[in-house]
């Protein structure tokens, strides 16, 4: 019947009207509504709707999630052409196999654990797959990372090649495609992941491949105004651009994935990320272009990154060697540096402070002590520090926020130590005791 799919001479073909067949090719691109319509050729009836879904986190607990998330799929899989189905580890699975791996050790090397995730995602993606076709939808799993769904072909620079085929085979036989989160082959036989945990940015990448939108549900029901780890308001940004998300995430809103965004950045895929099951995706956030943002305030949102250490050097030389030293052993320390100053005292001398997460000071203790050029130093330190940063693209034509800012700090008597400001962001690093006070204060000013 026409839109079928069948073998002949070991080529794959689809039937068209009139009996007409076409040759169905690695990585062609049809449009799914035309094969189902029976078009004599693709193009008559419009464009394609294909759809990427990631789930994750709090949709994805146990079977009784997954089953809740096949009956959604159920349900909304005729109002796309092309579904793809971007999998995370059941919690229920990964604790399983935390808890198998536990009985070996404390210590478990990265390959072996890369190696446990990556099969509990597939075990998590089989199931969802068996899910859907119990609910009489056809579903295939696509696992075989090397070169076939997603290739990480440069795992330094992220530069990430896209290989659609078996999705492409997946849509032309009207199923969904359900993917592992856990994808990419990287250098020297090690998988590699895209992003912090993966799935995120593996569903963005797809869909920059595709060319079409990409929702995520997992922990985050949207990016919110105010962190919502130092605020009880869940107001979340209807629409929000690339650059303030990224920036929220990296400055301190956790439950969304910095690479994704900046991935999907790069690809100009726009994301919702929102509550799950939301047929109208009603309360969540659009993730687009700043080009498309009608921006009127001058800050958006404001987050806080908590356990910061802010380190002092007193009397080290000006000279380009010390300074680049000092920065050359955090980074073989794998120290994230956030804020740097430097005061210069004379012309010999000066003082460098720098912050970076509590988690580090152990080994920036040590290598301190064992550096020749540091150990007869003043080190001073400076713990229990919060990053309070206020964000927007509002800023890059307002004037006066740092003024506003810090103007807000001294009248609630809460005193800044270190500032950084980027294009679109200020932030201060305050004690984080006062850090509630703080965004309380600063939301007020700001109208937040």
């Amino acid at each position: 019947m026409p839109g079928s799919i069948f073998r002949e001479g070991g080529a794959q073909y689809y039937l068209l009207k009139n009996n007409k067949k076409r040759l169905v090719k690695l990585c062609d691109y049809v449009r799914i509504s035309d094969i189902r319509q029976g078009c004599e050729e693709p193009g008559e009836n419009g464009g394609t709707m294909n759809l990427v879904q990631k789930y994750g986190g709090k949709y994805l607990r146990n079977m009784e999630d997954l089953n809740r998330i096949a009956d959604h799929v159920a349900e909304y899989r005729s109002r796309v052409d092309g579904l793809v189905l971007v999998m995370a580890s059941m919690h229920e699975i990964a604790e399983q196999t935390l808890t198998r791996a536990e009985t070996f050790g404390e210590e478990i090397s990265r390959d072996k654990l890369d190696a446990l995730f990556s099969a509990s995602e597939l075990q998590t993606a089989a199931l969802m797959a068996c899910a859907l076709e119990k609910r009489g939808v056809g579903a295939r799993v696509i696992e075989d990372i090397r070169g076939q769904s997603l290739d990480i072909v440069d795992r330094y620079r992220g530069k990430h090649e896209i290989m659609l085929d078996r999705i492409e085979h997946a849509f032309l036989a009207g199923e969904v495609a359900v993917i592992p989160g856990f994808q990419g082959f990287g250098d020297f036989g090690m998988e590699d992941r895209l992003g912090r945990y993966g799935s995120a940015a593996t569903a963005v990448a797809i869909a920059g491949g595709l060319k079409c939108g990409c929702e995520l549900y997992g922990n985050a029901e949207g990016v919110c105004v105010v962190d919502p780890k130092v605020s009880e308001s869940r107001t979340v940004f209807p629409k929000i651009s690339y650059e303030e998300a990224m920036e929220l995430t990296a400055l301190g809103e956790t439950d969304l994935e910095a690479g994704a965004i900046e991935l999907a950045k790069t690809l100009g895929v726009e994301v919702f990320v929102g509550p799950a099951f939301n047929e109208n995706r009603i309360g969540g956030t659009f993730i687009v272009d700043r080009s498309v943002i009608v921006q009127e305030a001058a800050v958006s949102g404001i987050s806080v990154s908590d356990d910061i250490v802010i380190y002092t050097i007193k009397d080290i030389a000006t000279s380009g060697d010390a300074i680049s030293e000092l920065f050359e052993m955090l980074g073989d320390l794998s120290v994230n540096v956030d804020v740097i100053s430097q005061q210069t005292y004379s012309e010999n001398a000066c003082a460098v402070s720098f912050s970076c997460s509590g988690g580090d000071i152990e080994a920036i203790d040590k290598a301190f002590a064992g550096n020749s050029r540091f150990c007869n130093l003043e080190v001073m330190k400076k713990e229990d520090i919060c990053l309070v940063s206020l964000v927007g693209v509002g800023m890059t034509t307002h004037v006066g926020v740092a003024g506003k800012t810090f103007a807000t700090l001294a009248e609630n008597g809460i005193r800044h130590y270190n500032i950084t400001t980027s294009e679109i962001s200020i932030s201060a690093a305050i004690d984080s005791d006062k850090k509630n006070e703080a965004v309380i204060a600063l939301s007020e000013a700001f109208r937040l």
